[in-house]
């Protein structure tokens, strides 16, 4: 029993400190899970700062690795074999990888894309740090054709090569103390909302990569890069929510409320208890349809490219498509028209203080803007299928739980 709750208990080793030859000679075999790590987003110039205060020797920060062999170890000896932690563990392991990086995945692939001459160092005269004693300054050039590592210097290699990093070894902790630690490490660094979500130990983090995987595609002409700073998956919650929490209406009540998509609803959605199987399969599917249909408009250039895959069109697609838009042609007919609202300025509406037109409500999720989104959204469905929108789909159980 006392082994059990000690299983539950992250343990790590003492900070050590070791040169980066040795770092990727050692954890080489590292991979970062998406939802413990922001995609790859460094730009070449955070590559060249970075290159530069490894040369002068002022590179900060603790690297975070997890080692899967042992969390393995002791999940076997603790009789966990069934335990989800166990299962991501055997098959991060079986796909090649030896160790978790929760911190430093950005630098550690630098580095290893540095050593490995696959990144090229810009033109230009370099400083570097010879003597970490004294502070002498020497410097370099690397000229065109001559910009990968094994073309520096034998000097600057060697220097290099024994500059020294913080590691931070785990050799037990389960998912959620993963979750834990990546929330911690970065509690000062500004992440943000859907990329702490992302590290969630929730059914939903994982609902929410599933279905950015699959509409990838979509989502690459929605955005200019999707994976940066998970644009995507974010707007894939404001979908979810959207049709949820945001939009709430009784048919047989004819009660109607709303209330707007914000962080702390996408928090507590992300908190809630998951989907049923059939509400499940249904969200992802029709995120899945809509992308198809998409990719057949564009072809058949039902619109303008840029129109049909504008963020907030297709977030307005997917809600009708959740409450009533079923074929091609009625989702043909209901783009059509949604776009002659979006252009029309003279049908206005009372937001508070202001009055504001269809397409001025596209670019908010405040309560007002979706009622006036739901208006619009409400009255196409209904005239494309020719009845009042069927609200079945819309699920209880998020509902319940507020």
């Amino acid at each position: 029993m006392q082994s059990n709750q000690n299983f539950f208990i992250p343990l790590k080793e003492r900070i050590s400190l070791l040169d980066y030859a040795y770092l990727l000679q050692k954890f080489g075999a590292f991979n970062a899970p998406r939802q413990f790590q922001r995609p790859i987003a460094w730009k070449p110039v955070d590559r060249k700062l970075f290159f530069q205060s490894m040369l002068m020797n002022r590179v900060e920060g603790t690297y975070v690795l997890v080692d899967v062999k042992s969390c393995i170890g002791r999940l076997e000896l603790a009789g966990e074999c069934n335990s989800e932690t166990y299962k991501f563990f055997k098959k991060f392991l079986n796909e090649g990888y030896k160790y978790v990086i929760l911190d430093g995945n950005n630098r550690m692939c630098f580095i290893k894309s540095l050593f490995e001459d696959e990144y090229t160092i810009p033109e230009g005269k370099y400083e570097y740090i010879t003597d970490e004693v004294n502070g002498t300054i020497s410097s370099f050039t690397v000229r065109k054709g001559k910009q990968k590592f094994s073309d520096l210097p034998e000097r600057v290699r060697e220097v290099l090569v024994e500059r020294q990093a913080a590691i931070s070894l785990y050799t037990q902790i389960t998912l959620e103390g993963m979750s834990d630690v990546f929330q911690n490490v970065n509690s000062g660094v500004p992440l943000n909302g859907q990329e702490l979500r992302n590290a969630y130990s929730t059914l939903w983090a994982e609902y929410v990569r599933n279905i950015a995987d699959e509409i990838s595609s979509i989502l690459s002409k929605m955005f200019k890069d999707h994976r940066f700073r998970l644009c995507g998956e974010e707007w894939i919650a404001n979908c979810l929510d959207m049709n949820l929490q945001a939009i709430s209406v009784n048919p047989v009540l004819d009660e109607k409320s709303f209330s707007g998509i914000t962080q702390s609803t996408k928090n507590k959605l992300y908190k809630s208890d998951f989907l049923s199987n059939d509400d499940k399969d249904f969200y992802y599917d029709k995120f899945v349809e809509m992308m198809d249909f998409i990719t057949l408009m564009i072809q058949e250039e039902i619109l303008e490219e840029k129109v049909l895959t504008r963020a907030s069109a297709v977030q307005n697609l997917y809600w009708m498509m959740c409450n009533g838009i079923d074929t091609y042609e009625q989702a043909v007919s209901a783009v059509e028209q949604q776009n002659k609202a979006y252009n029309d300025k003279s049908r206005t509406f009372v937001c508070g203080e202001d009055d504001k037109n269809f397409k001025e409500c596209c670019d908010g999720m405040s309560a007002q803007n979706l009622e006036v989104r739901y208006i619009i959204l409400n009255e196409i469905v209904e005239k494309v299928i020719g009845r009042s929108t069927n609200f079945s789909n819309l699920n209880k159980e998020f509902v319940n739980a507020i």
